[in-house]
């Protein structure tokens, strides 16, 4: 009975543990939205309008870079006159998802024939209390200044913004580039 019982509690925690492991993963929401009717395929220039972010940290240069490669690969060029679009890009630390941010793990121990004792705990994952970069880019039309196109992305977590994870964040600014122009 004590080897059954071990063989349980085993197997509850290489559960839990799976469920910890892939509760960790992040998970940046990418999303798009355009003004229905657009011909995109008209612009293929670009050049920058602003650049704003509340994430300390933040290297202004290395993320605009990272954007211009995309948006080059997908055939636009990067000019400092006459440009088809212009680009804004805000970068905002906001409250995380809460469903992202803690992982809950509880061990119950049978006691008797109907009682149990429980033991459970939830730590926060990231030490930033709770908080994200939610990364906004508008890219207007220079000749009607209407935004034609929006793309963001959600729960980034703040430590992407740091030099030593500029690759992540960098995987982040091409998943939401991509999307431009839509199809």
């Amino acid at each position: 009975m004590l080897k059954t019982l071990a063989h349980k509690l085993m197997m509850s925690i290489f559960l839990l543990s799976v469920c910890a492991l892939s509760g960790c993963a992040t998970s940046n929401k990418v999303t798009q939205d355009f003004k229905t009717g657009t011909d995109f395929t008209t612009y293929k220039t670009f050049s920058w309008h602003n650049f704003s972010s509340d994430i300390n940290g933040s290297n202004q240069l290395a993320i605009q870079h990272a954007i211009e490669q995309q948006l080059s690969l997908q055939g636009f060029k990067l000019v400092t006159e006459m440009p088809d679009l212009v680009l804004d890009l805000n970068i905002i630390k906001h409250a995380a998802t809460a469903s992202s941010t803690g992982v809950g793990i509880s061990i119950g121990l049978p006691i008797g024939r109907h009682g149990a004792i429980g033991l459970g705990t939830n730590k926060l994952l990231n030490n930033d209390e709770g908080m994200a970069g939610l990364i906004i880019l508008d890219i207007t039309a220079k000749n009607t200044n209407q935004v034609v196109w929006r793309g963001s992305a959600d729960d980034v977590p703040l430590n992407y913004f740091s030099l030593r994870n500029h690759a992540e964040l960098t995987k982040v600014l091409n998943n939401l580039v991509q999307q431009f122009p839509p199809k």
